[in-house]
């Protein structure tokens, strides 16, 4: 039995934060809680118990919806990561025991990462926030890494992958290796290690189903889809200053580019196995290989 029990999720109608509520309610070794901002059109079940909060997530709001719980989830999407810092401290002034931060990435403490773009070097401060908390006493937390989801990113054409347009984009030779975690494993993994809290405590939990090569990836998304792509090049170094330059000027479409850049390369810590140990068989994950991710992804395109 987990030494937790009483579990909020924020940021729950998002895309990682609905399969973590899913995992959650099918599990049923934790009493759940959401917490959803006044102004979100997204509809919950209605069994769930829902705190409904201002979208400023003022501290004293925060404060009343975290009393009584054992973990706070947070999900929040990843340009909105600095209202963690407000969650944090209310997290610590009610009691809480463990925070989990919204992560699900890359390593974000690499410094290459955080020198990369905004997104990485707030979540890797914020995660330094948390670290000298923790030393501090005060809290414990923990994160989950898990490289890049390959369903997602057929829907969102990360990765180089231009599915729909038959399409795909390599940055220089696409030979770096980068980590995958299919969306299953990734919420199982969040939740089973909540169950091993000793293990997991003040933890940065590396997941990784397989580590691939842009080549690759096109190689098995040809031979399963049965087609034969366009494919084009990106310089990374010219890229990389022309999307620092324009991130510098305000372009939010500029720091995803450089949150691809540095997940497909490899060199910002997207290569988990390099980062750290990867937990996916200490917390029993099942092995997934890339076929069947890609396989995955393609029929929820409907394009297999």
């Amino acid at each position: 039995m987990a030494n937790f029990k009483n579990i909020l999720i924020v940021g729950a109608t998002g895309y990682i934060g609905s399969l973590a509520l899913e995992a959650f309610e099918k599990d049923k070794s934790f009493n759940l809680t959401v917490l959803q901002r006044a102004s979100s059109k997204s509809r919950l079940p209605d069994h769930l118990k829902i705190i409904t909060i201002a979208d400023s997530y003022a501290t004293e709001e925060l404060i009343a919806a975290f009393k009584g719980q054992d973990v706070i989830v947070n999900c929040i999407t990843t340009l909105s990561v600095i209202d963690q810092y407000r969650m944090i401290d209310a997290a610590i002034a009610t009691g809480v025991k463990r925070y989990v931060a919204s992560e699900y990435g890359l390593n974000n403490m690499n410094p290459n990462a955080q020198g990369l773009n905004s997104a990485f070097a707030t979540k890797g401060k914020l995660q330094g926030y948390l670290r000298a908390k923790a030393d501090e006493g005060q809290i414990e937390w923990m994160s989950i890494s898990c490289g890049a989801l390959l369903k997602w990113g057929m829907a969102a054409n990360f990765a180089g992958m231009h599915v729909q347009e038959q399409r795909f984009v390599f940055w220089d030779d696409g030979t770096g290796y980068f980590s995958c975690t299919t969306e299953e494993n990734t919420v199982a993994g969040l939740l089973q290690a909540l169950k091993v809290p000793e293990e997991t405590k003040n933890t940065n939990v590396f997941l990784s189903d397989f580590a691939i090569t842009q080549k690759q990836l096109l190689d098995a998304i040809e031979r399963i889809q049965g087609v034969k792509y366009k494919t084009e090049t990106i310089n990374s170094e010219k890229f990389i200053e022309e999307k620092k330059e324009a991130e510098r000027q305000g372009d939010n479409f500029a720091t995803a580019a450089l949150i691809e850049t540095g997940i497909v390369t490899g060199r910002y810590g997207g290569h988990l196995e390099k980062e750290g140990v990867i937990m996916n068989e200490k917390l029993g994950l099942p092995k997934r290989t890339l076929d069947e991710a890609v396989a995955d992804g393609l029929k929820s395109m409907g394009l297999l």
